[in-house]
């Protein structure tokens, strides 16, 4: 209403300031003008109502424009060209952690880090003088919660130490773009759009630390290919020298196969031989040809095996654990069907995944003929010593003898005592001829044995149960313990293994054994326990042990190291051959003779048998 009266006035002063003076003028002139009158107001009417449509569509526009202007989630500043805010709306007042309303009148300057105040001003007095847009990053002088809470996980979520980027740096980052403009009041004004780059600022800073990191990584990964190079390089040329010393290697391998004094045959598991040294050839008289894919048993046929089966398993690879490494003696054949004795042992190997057994064959023809002849010779050692063990103990055999023979020449007196009485009784003189016969069949049984034990005869294996065998030596040495008060304690494991051996050889062992430990108890003064004492266990590793031990007066330390030895002895008449018959004959059963002796305190001769060998029919 107030608008429309201040028009009224401002038209009546413009009309007599005019100087038109409706008096003057003709009805007619009056009629066209208040014509004009009428079209000119309705003119105005229509510009009015025009205005107005077009007021209410500004008010609308504003109104849209106002809701944008507050709902906009970018911020917005108007400056005036001190800095000063005059206007905020709500997303620049989140991003300045205020509100509108007390943003008004703030200089912004204020809100800015002292560390980019300087850019800032020089940013707006660019905006006033070119009047072109401006962009300036910068930091605020507060700290968003958010901001705070994700930058204190940065190093969580990108794995990267705070001292290497900027996690730990809470402040806020902006980027303003400024706008020159003016306002109603013709008011110069900077239109300022404010953006909140803090999480793009921290994520290049965390993409340029990871970069960084990562060239490091980079350089130091093309350190470790250099010198993994480096290394490689030595190890091609450590392989080059290796594949040369291989090849080397082989060609002396080759050389030492082709030259080798024993044949060398390499089998496939199946038995098929793959190859054949030249030795082969000279040994059993077949050509490389042929041999080659032929079976083992060509060469070594099973028959004539003494123990086909286990032999079959051996070289078939079934029974390795029993074969490989070690040497057996078995029987090849040659090509024009004579045998030939042979030593093999048995080797495994793998190559290109395949396993193989590398047989190697000596001929041993030459070492049996010479093992015939030690044993002939070992045989009439022993006879000859069995002849010199029975004249040493002549005396106490003769005694032995001569107790039946007495009785017999007592019970014989008897019996024709009796027969002389016409009323002799019948039953007292049949016992009387029983136990003649009985005596006369004890002193032949102790010539018996004393002529088998001094025949001299080829060696002969059986089982033989070793504690009778004990028993019987005992039996020729009993007069002898009687006669030097010998107490004698036997230890004797029953039952016991029986062993296969020539019962002859291993009874004169065990008596000269005994003999020994007799002559070494005579020195023992009457006064002292004269102890012998002969034990018999089984060993864990499968032999049987026969021990023999007196408290005698034992062996001195300078002569324990050649007691064993041929032709030492301690005795004033002895031969020195004693024990080493005796251990040759041990040695010849696959058995060990050893002994123990502290001087003054007695000897121990000890001596095994394996068991498990022997009845393999050694």
């Amino acid at each position: 209403m107030n608008s429309q009266n201040n028009l009224r006035k401002q038209a009546e002063a413009l009309l007599s300031a005019s100087g038109t003076a409706f008096t003057d003028m003709s009805a007619e002139d009056i009629q066209k003008m208040l014509y004009e009158l009428q079209v000119r107001q309705i003119e105005l009417e229509l510009q009015n109502e025009e205005l107005n449509h077009s007021q209410h569509e500004l008010m609308i526009s504003h109104a849209r424009y106002a809701r944008l202007y507050n709902a906009s989630p970018i911020g917005y500043l108007s400056l005036n060209v001190d800095g000063v805010i005059k206007k905020a709306n709500p997303a620049a007042a989140k991003l300045l952690d205020s509100t509108p309303e007390a943003l008004e009148n703030t200089a912004l300057g204020e809100l800015i880090n002292p560390l980019d105040q300087d850019e800032f001003f020089l940013f707006i007095q660019k905006v006033l003088i070119t009047h072109f847009e401006q962009t300036l990053s910068a930091r605020l002088n507060i700290v968003s919660n958010m901001h705070a809470n994700f930058f204190c996980q940065g190093t969580k979520y990108f794995n990267c130490p705070p001292e290497d980027c900027i996690h730990n740096d809470q402040a806020t980052y902006v980027e303003c773009r400024g706008h020159y403009s003016i306002d109603e009041n013709n008011d110069e004004r900077i239109c300022l759009s404010i953006f909140d780059v803090t999480t793009t600022k921290k994520a290049q800073a965390t993409i340029a630390c990871l970069n960084q990191k990562l060239e490091k990584k980079v350089f130091q990964q093309n350190q470790d290919l250099i010198e993994s190079n480096k290394e490689l390089i030595a190890r091609i040329e450590e392989l080059k020298q290796y594949k040369r010393q291989k090849i080397e290697q082989e060609a002396m391998i080759n050389a030492i196969f082709t030259a080798a004094v024993e044949g060398i045959i390499t089998v496939h598991l199946s038995g098929v031989i793959v190859y054949v040294n030249d030795t082969v050839e000279s040994i059993l008289g077949y050509s490389k040809e042929d041999l080659i894919n032929c079976n083992i048993n060509k060469l070594i046929p099973l028959a004539r095996q003494k123990n086909p089966t286990q032999y079959l398993n051996n070289i078939s690879g079934i029974g390795l654990s029993n074969a490989v490494g070690k040497i057996q003696e078995v029987n090849g054949i040659r090509k024009d069907g004579s045998t030939v004795p042979l030593d093999i042992s048995i080797a495994e190997f793998a190559m290109n995944g395949t396993h193989y057994l590398s047989i190697i064959i000596r001929d041993i023809t030459t070492r049996k003929m010479q093992e015939q002849n030690d044993q002939k010779h070992l045989d009439e050692l022993a006879h000859v010593t069995r002849l010199g063990l029975m004249g040493e103990l002549a005396s106490g055999i003769a005694h032995e003898v001569n107790q039946p023979l007495t009785a017999i020449s007592a019970y014989s007196q008897a019996c024709l005592t009796l027969i002389e009485d016409k009323n002799h009784d019948q039953t007292l003189l049949a016992e009387t001829l029983q136990k003649t016969s009985a005596q006369a069949l004890k002193a032949g049984q102790i010539i018996h044995r004393m002529r088998d034990f001094v025949k001299s005869k080829k060696i002969h294996r059986s089982s033989i149960d070793i504690n009778c065998l004990i028993n019987d030596a005992i039996g020729l040495c009993e007069s002898y313990f009687k006669l030097n008060s010998i107490t004698l304690k036997l230890q004797l494991k029953h039952p016991i293994p029986s062993l296969c051996i020539d019962a002859i050889q291993i009874e004169q062992v065990i008596l000269n054994l005994i003999k020994n430990s007799i002559e070494a108890l005579i020195n023992v003064p009457p006064s002292m326990l004269r102890k012998l004492s002969i034990q018999t266990t089984v060993n864990e590793n499968n032999t049987i042990e026969i021990r023999i031990k007196d408290n005698g007066p034992g062996i001195d330390f300078t002569e324990q190291s050649k007691i064993l030895t041929p032709f030492y002895t301690t005795k004033s008449e002895g031969m020195g051959m004693g024990l080493s018959i005796c251990r040759s004959i041990i040695e010849a059963h696959k058995g060990t003779l050893r002994f123990n002796s502290e001087p003054g305190k007695g000897s121990t001769f000890y001596f095994t048998l394996p068991i498990e060998q022997i009845n393999n029919g050694i």
